[in-house]
């Protein structure tokens, strides 16, 4: 795998123009992607989305930039472990642009957000992968992440 050299990580606040813009255009990317299947938002659940985000109090969204590009994006939600007793952090959303996969950008959302997890006293990491996505499966086992042992049901109920 080649990995871009210039991979730059920022921690996002979408109360900046350029970084709501680009939280926007990369999870609606993510959305159309095969492994998203989402409809695309309208126009006021993209206004409702950017207030309701900037003022979660749990949000953490970091973004990758290789040359001033927005290539990738990962967004997060801190919340607790009653049996660890320590807060931890839950991936909702990773993605990155598909000219730019296999070059190291995942792994690099991953390793600082694995920073911020250890700075903030966290006593884990989850997140929640499909079955059929295989290249994501295999990022996430190099960066230490292992199939829980007692192989929960993800269910839904829409509201």
């Amino acid at each position: 795998m080649s990995t871009t050299k210039n991979i730059q990580i920022i921690e996002g606040d979408l109360s900046i123009t350029e970084h709501a813009e680009h939280f926007l255009t990369l999870t609606a990317a993510y959305m159309a992607d095969p492994m998203g299947q989402a409809k695309p938002w309208t126009e006021q659940q993209k206004v409702d989305l950017i207030r309701e985000m900037k003022s979660h109090p749990s949000a953490l969204i970091l973004f990758a930039k290789v040359d001033e590009k927005y290539v990738g994006i990962c967004t997060c939600f801190y919340a607790y472990s009653t049996f660890l007793a320590k807060p931890l952090i839950n991936i909702h959303d990773i993605y990155v642009d598909e000219s730019y996969r296999s070059h190291g950008v995942a792994k690099k959302l991953i390793e600082a957000l694995d920073e911020i997890a250890i700075k903030n006293n966290c006593g884990k990491i989850t997140l929640e992968v499909r079955k059929d996505n295989l290249n994501a499966r295999d990022l996430y086992k190099t960066q230490g992440f292992t199939e829980a042992p007692h192989s929960m049901f993800f269910w839904i109920k829409y509201l």
